[in-house]
């Protein structure tokens, strides 16, 4: 019975099918064919540039070969059949045509079906020849971000790796090879072969896996597998390798050139590369059932996808050792598909640098096939560096593939195998930059998160292509943006061991904006509020559902061939304690069947999207698409978009979406708290669904220096985290670093009572109303004095002094009560609101040092400024002449306070009071504009008396202008260096005695001695940081701050 089928191009219009069926659809480019591989009707199955092989679960259409109905179901073997111009085409066909039929014909290249269980292996046509179709998804390699700029500066290491290749051991290995007569898989030397493989890999002491895999002809040799592990990314691999197995259409079947020749290059790569260290995994190859179909490649690869292996490049070696006689130019044709460019680009970048005369010209092979094939069908990039592609060996598939006619060029095998060699060491020692960036948008804020990478200085990060910050983690948070601008990022890294600064990561494009308030409905009969349209899309009124509008991919009519434009809604929170969610629309369509789609995506970073709906096809009738987001619930930011997706000819209408809505039930109380740079007091009314402090701040980012109740602290750049749990019963100061807005989520705290010790207490309030200190505080004869954190503002009863009247929600306050006492914030009425005014600023004639977390009150009856007139001001002087506070007289009839702020302990330099430095008192005269110090009497009832404490409370009686002229000394005491690494030389310079006290940042006194004029300090033992130095003399109190680096 005649086989012989070759099948014409099929009409979508003349044939309707319901089955799968293998099909063959020509492309143009690459572009086409990797636009194929998201249409969801279509399993690639084999691509090249040109065309594609798929299973079709659809309707074909015009251009589209249909090759075989149900092709997985009846146990046939599909096989692409390479051919060229000394290949007698008629010959192949009468050889085959009692057992395979041809599919279909394209000159060079067949694609045949045979019953292999009936008939057997199906023959090649010519040397690499042949590649089985597997029922398998093809998928396409991702982008690895390789250095392929050109050439670079050689490695010396790199360079002594490549001196160790040797001719003569190369040769040796091809003569071995050569000498089994034959290594066809099929055939008993083949498994010699194999072991003898195995044998030299053990002996280099490497890792080595015999792996079988199934042949349609039965037993055969299998794949030798050696691995070297790497030391610092063992799970990233790089793998080089060649097939072993030989075959020839008569006679003996040697195959010196293909392949001895490649297996011999692996094997001395193996035998150098073994002695040394790399950074990843580097695994060498000898294949077995290459002739017969790349069927030990394919297994391997194949199995290496399911493993989910992260194989960087793969690069093949298969025929490297003829030159035709009279050529003296050593050249390879660098075989890849288009997909595997960038990894093409890399191999020309380093040759270019090691081997300058080696000559890399890209070319096709479409005679034929090899190994890299199976890679790049299984997602991996994969090159073929072959010989002359013009004017390769005549003697293959022939008993004359031997040493010497053959294999006829040693310096040639050697060229090779040190490109390879070097691409290899270079590629497992291979310096990334940051991958996988993403960004992820929020409320004024971007955040990035990227990969992390070993032995780095830094990251840093590029916003619009300008630095903006480094950071020491794999993530940054950017809260410097505006909401509604779109910023595009990338991110570099530092190598520790150069210096030098890395490639860019992806770029990633983010638009930061609020979450949407849910429920959400939108009409789109006012705009399409939160929506982002691309391209084409917008609103029309050619139909709607109600009223009178829409959104559509196509206002203007049929949608474009060729085209993927997407909407996208703002990002909304569902981390909010709802306890469902769901997403519907009405919507129409009229979309080509099988071919364009419409997608319905969701995301939790804008950057990987997930499918909940896939549309095609047609739907007359409005008709309503509701779905469940109740997945989502604890994500804190989600994006939905409608992508649309066309192929290249015919197209429809498209899609109308109408009366989109968000639904949700349940769900937190929200409190935003609008916390200022520096210093500030911070607390809630909510009791928070997450408790962990360290959760509850993350939002600030880097942003956040430093959380501190009255006895713990969070410091995150210390590693330090004692408060562990939000407590919604204490008051906390913060410190920032820029204006941040915080968000809390959770319930309303029932418990409204507080009970406070005798002493400082620093308190919430516990209520989302303002509260006043008068109704709160007026009743309880304990209550001494309240203030804010780095603030001015003061309630104090007994002085008579109110500048701070009411408690705001959201912050903290200090108290100081006479014993203890129980206190309880009232509930808000319904008309109550918060209402937040402004601190007041005083433009002072002094430079104010920055309001800190601790400060010292002091109290100014108006009997003391009577001599003063309104609109002058008192400034309290450090011994350093630091203003600390100030007080501007707006009045000469009302009592007032004068908040002195201490020295910040977070900060290298001195800039606020020191416990037990005295104060000096200065004034300003308004009507003058002059200054003159002043003499102060202290209230000895009061328990501080004329010296700073942290929350310290002095009292002055009286103020006059000081007339002697005297004013304190400064500068006493001298510390150096400083910084400093060892020994600190500190110095009395009046020539007086002094007890030094060296203070840490919590404030413990790590060293104390006795200093005599001058003595020297070993500071070495002193961990890195900034410690107080506090010097006490009979006469003088006097405080440093010193890095001890």
């Amino acid at each position: 019975m005649k086989r012989y089928i070759l099948l014409m191009l099929v009409s979508l219009f003349a044939i309707q099918m319901f089955a799968s069926e293998l099909v063959l659809i020509p492309t143009k480019s690459y572009e086409d064919s990797k636009n194929l591989f998201s249409n969801p009707a279509l399993t690639i199955n084999f691509y090249r540039d040109e065309f594609v092989i798929a299973t079709l679960n659809g309707l074909p259409k015009h251009d589209i070969v249909i090759l075989d109905s149900n092709p997985w179901e009846s146990g046939m073997s599909y096989y692409v059949v390479y051919l060229d111009n000394n290949t007698d085409k008629l010959d192949y066909y009468n050889s085959i045509n009692s057992v395979a039929d041809v599919l279909w014909d394209g000159g060079n290249i067949l694609i045949i079906r045979i019953d292999e269980v009936a008939y057997g292996q199906l023959p090649p046509a010519k040397n690499d020849g042949l590649v089985r179709i597997f029922n398998n998804r093809v998928v396409l390699p991702r982008k690895m971000f390789y250095n392929t700029s050109g050439r670079f500066d050689p490695d010396p290491f790199i360079v002594s790796l490549l001196n160790q290749v040797t001719g003569t051991n190369i040769t040796a290995t091809v003569q071995h090879l050569e000498d089994y007569t034959t290594r066809n898989c099929y055939k008993p030397q083949s498994i010699e072969a194999q072991n003898w493989l195995k044998e030299q890999y053990e002996n280099l002491g490497l890792s080595v896996e015999i792996m079988d895999f199934p042949m349609p002809g039965g037993a055969a040799s299998d794949n030798v597998i050696a691995t070297k592990l790497g030391t610092k990314y063992p799970d990233e691999f790089v793998v080089l390798g060649g097939h072993y197995d030989s075959i020839s259409f008569s006679g003996a079947e040697p195959g010196a050139d293909d392949n001895a020749s490649g297996s011999a290059g692996v094997l001395e790569i193996a035998r150098i590369l073994s002695e040394y260290e790399f950074d990843r995994s580097i695994i060498f190859c000898a294949f077995s059932g290459e002739e017969y179909g790349l069927y030990g490649s394919a297994a391997y690869a194949s199995r290496c996808a399911q493993q989910g292996m992260d194989i960087l490049g793969y690069f093949n070696m298969d025929m490297v050792g003829y030159l035709k006689p009279g050529n003296t130019t050593i050249m390879t044709s660098l075989i890849y598909p288009q997909s595997a460019l960038e990894l093409a680009n890399f191999y020309t970048s380093v040759t270019a640098t090691y081997l300058p005369d080696f000559v890399v010209i890209p070319a096709t092979f479409s005679g034929g096939d090899s190994d890299h094939t199976s890679f790049n069908q299984n997602g991996y990039m994969g090159i073929f560096p072959f010989e002359d592609v013009d004017n390769m060996s005549p003697y293959i598939h022939t008993s004359n593939d031997l040493v010497g006619p053959s294999y006829n060029n040693e310096n040639q095998a050697v060229v090779f195998t040190k490109a390879i060699l070097a691409s290899v060491a270079t590629m497992a020692n291979i310096k990334f930059p940051p991958r996988n960036l993403v960004g992820i948008p929020g409320d004024n804020k971007v955040e990035l998160i990227w990969d992390e990478l070993l032995e780095i200085d830094e990251y840093r990060v590029y916003r619009d292509g300008s630095y903006i910050a480094s950071s020491l983690t794999n993530g940054y948070i950017d809260l410097t943006v505006e909401n509604g601008t779109l910023y595009q990022y990338y991110v570099t890294a530092i190598y520790s061991d150069t210096g030098e600064e890395s490639i860019p990561s992806n770029v990633v494009n983010v638009t930061p904006m609020p979450p949407i308030g849910l429920p959400l409905i939108i009409d789109f009969e006012n705009g399409a509020p939160y929506w982002e349209f691309e391209g084409s899309w917008g609103i029309t009124s050619t139909t709607s559902y109600s009223p009178s509008h829409s959104i559509t991919e196509s206002p203007s009519g049929n949608y474009a061939n060729n085209i993927e434009i997407i909407a996208k809604l703002s990002p909304f929170n569902l981390n909010l304690g709802y306890t469902s969610a769901s997403l519907s629309f009405w919507t129409k369509y009229n979309i080509e069947q099988n071919w364009d789609y419409m997608y319905l995506e969701i995301s939790t970073n804008g950057t990987n999207w997930t499918s909940l709906a896939t549309f095609t096809g047609v739907q007359n009738a409005w008709i309503e698409k509701s779905y469940s987001l109740n997945n989502y619930l604890n994500k804190s930011n989600v994006f939905i978009r409608f992508r649309f997706k066309s192929d290249i000819m015919v197209n429809k209408d498209g899609m109308y979406i109408d009366d989109f809505k968000i639904d949700v039930t349940g769900g937190y109380t929200t409190q935003l708290m609008q916390i200022p740079q520096g210093w500030s007091g911070i607390s809630s009314y909510l009791s928070p669904a997450q408790t962990q402090v360290n959760d509850l701040l993350e939002p600030l980012g880097s942003n956040l220096i430093i959380l501190q109740d009255m006895t713990n602290v969070y410091w995150p750049e210390q590693n330090i985290n004692t408060i562990g749990n939000w407590n919604t019963h204490n008051g906390y100061k913060i410190k920032l670093s820029n204006n941040a807005t915080l968000q809390f989520l959770g319930s309303l705290e029932e418990n409204k009572t507080l009970s406070l010790p005798q002493g400082w207490s620093l308190i919430p309030v516990i209520s989302d109303c303002q509260v006043s200190c008068e109704e709160l505080f007026g009743s309880y004869n304990q209550v001494f004095l309240v203030k804010d954190v780095a603030a001015t503002d003061v309630f104090w009863p007994a002085q008579n002094i109110q500048t701070l009247e009411k408690l705001i929600p959201g912050k903290a306050y200090y108290i100081y009560n006479s014993s203890p006492l129980t206190i309880t914030f009232p509930s808000c009425s319904k008309t109550q609101s918060i209402t937040l005014e402004n601190q007041k600023v005083i433009k002072t004639q002094w430079e104010m040092v920055a309001p800190t977390g601790n400060s010292h009150v002091i109290s100014v009856p108006a009997s003391a400024i009577q001599d003063f007139a309104v609109g002058d001001q008192i400034g309290v002087f450090t011994p350093a002449d630091l203003c600390a506070g100030c007080l501007q007289i707006d009045d000469l009839t009302t009592n007032k306070a004068l908040v002195v702020f201490a020295n910040d302990s977070l900060t290298s330099a001195i800039d606020g009071f020191v416990n037990n430095e005295p104060f000096k008192f200065k004034l300003f005269k308004n009507s003058s504009g002059k200054e003159y110090n002043l003499i102060a009497t202290f209230d000895n009832s009061l328990p501080d008396y004329n010296v700073f404490v942290d929350e310290g409370i002095s009292g002055l009686t009286k103020l006059i202008i000081d007339n002697t002229g005297i004013d304190m000394p400064k500068n006493i005491t001298g510390v150096y260096p400083n910084p400093s690494k060892g020994n600190v030389v500190v110095k009395i310079k009046n020539g007086s005695n002094a007890i030094l006290r060296i203070l840490n940042l919590s404030g413990q006194c790590v060293l104390m001695q006795n200093i005599d004029k001058e003595a020297v300090i070993n500071a070495s033992s002193l961990t890195k940081g900034v410690y107080t130095f506090q010097f006490k003399g009979i006469d003088f109190n006097e405080t440093q701050k010193v890095v001890i680096q």
